[in-house]
């Protein structure tokens, strides 16, 4: 890691704000509180302005003001940037975005004056469902002085930097998380592959969402949740190699699953705390620009590098179409070649999971009889889904030979 001073991780959910700074003398995040008294962990995302001033409270001291009736309130700040709405303030329509702004500054001068008077890279991750939030967050850091230095990361994708910052044997083998955030219940297992010079971090999913949530499950008693929790646990764990299981959210923060908890530490290492995602972020922060030694591979990102095998100056090469670690929505990679005395084509498929690469051929049936180099034809690859690469291979002519347009597809 670089020895940046001024790296942070910004935890910001639908109603709370958890900050991280990087000790570069420790190698470990460590909490920025709030409060008067910096004694609070978390900072409720709330904005309220005093009725005597129009002065702006924030956070726990904006709940106080506003349950005192010295102050109004507004509340969803996330949300209202999320659908791009207004929230009524003292009577007045204001935007939820200039509302985030006015409440992300204030987070920002709690930075400064903890010693990041110069922020290197501020890492924020955000809730399930809040990822089109992203732009225009974007948008009011940019505002806020911070232009290219702010990372956005999924809780998966801050998960797998915690992990591999903590002790070697405690991701020997696999991992798991278990969170609990009040609208989502979801598992995730991180695995590694360590075929590669770039260690590949996988994370695979399973929504238990519905079950908990739609199924009841959260308005049992305590006892009857933990019973259900720990045989969940036990049935997803039981054909796998875990070492650690991490569980986190406010959805366990009445502490109903400890039982469960307490049992599940025989033979694996059990961790539970709220501060998990503003500490991977933090570690994000601190890694970003740095020599990697790990590709990190969350829930959107390929699994497989692509390549074409063709001749070029007189030998043979492979040319990559898509690498592992790419968002699968944003590969659309398009090149075009000429046919020499064959209707086959060679992709080398290398999946990070696989301990050997897969040829496969793509046969142009049909093709319209031509000379020897005169078949040219466009290659396009796109991704259906993360684990769904395309090839299509269009015939579009040569000079003046003629062409059928035909369009050949395949599923590599």
């Amino acid at each position: 890691m670089l020895e940046d001073t001024y790296c942070y991780g910004l935890d910001l959910s639908w109603d709370t704000a958890l900050l991280s700074r990087y000790n570069t003398r420790t190698k470990e995040p460590e909490p920025v509180c709030f409060g008067k008294d910096n004694q609070e962990l978390a900072m409720p995302v709330l904005l309220s302005r005093r009725v005597s001033d129009g002065g702006w409270l924030y956070g726990a001291e904006a709940a106080r003001g506003a349950a005192h009736g010295e102050a109004s309130a507004a509340s969803g700040l996330l949300k209202g940037v999320l659908e791009g709405g207004q929230i009524v303030l003292s009577e007045e329509n204001l935007g939820a975005e200039f509302l985030m702004e006015e409440y992300l500054r204030y987070i920002l001068s709690l930075i400064r004056q903890s010693g990041g008077g110069s922020i290197t890279m501020l890492a924020v991750t955000l809730p399930e469902d809040a990822g089109r939030a992203k732009i225009p967050l974007a948008g009011i850091f940019s505002r806020l002085g911070l232009a290219g230095r702010v990372l956005f990361l999924s809780h998966t994708e801050c998960f797998m930097r915690y992990i591999v910052n903590m002790k070697p044997e405690l991701w020997m083998n696999d991992t798991a998380l278990f969170a609990c955030d009040g609208t989502h219940f979801y598992y995730d297992r991180v695995c590694f592959a360590r075929k590669r010079q770039l260690q590949p971090v996988l994370s695979e999913r399973r929504d238990f969402t519905r079950e908990y949530y739609g199924g009841g499950i959260c308005g049992e008693e305590a006892e009857r949740k933990s019973y259900w929790f720990y045989n969940m646990v036990m049935q997803q764990l039981s054909s796998q190699p875990v070492s650690s299981v991490f569980v986190t959210g406010a959805g366990f923060a009445d502490g109903w699953a400890m039982d469960a908890l307490k049992k599940l530490c025989d033979g694996r290492r059990v961790f539970y705390g709220q501060n998990l995602f503003a500490r991977g972020a933090c570690y994000a922060a601190a890694m970003h620009r740095a020599e990697q030694e790990f590709i990190f591979l969350g829930e959107d990102m390929t699994r497989e590098d692509i390549m074409l095998k063709a001749y070029h100056d007189a030998r043979e090469q492979y040319f990559v179409l898509s690498q592992a670690g790419s968002d699968y929505r944003e590969v659309k990679r398009t090149l075009r070649f000429i046919l020499d005395d064959t209707n086959e084509i060679e992709f080398l498929v290398d999946h990070v999971m696989r301990r050997e690469p897969l040829h496969e051929v793509m046969i142009l049936d049909h093709l319209m009889q031509r000379e020897n180099k005169t078949v040219r034809l466009e290659l396009s690859l796109f991704y259906v889904d993360r684990d769904t690469p395309v090839v299509q291979i269009r015939d579009i002519g040569f000079g003046r030979e003629k062409t059928t347009y035909r369009i050949w597809e395949q599923v590599l």
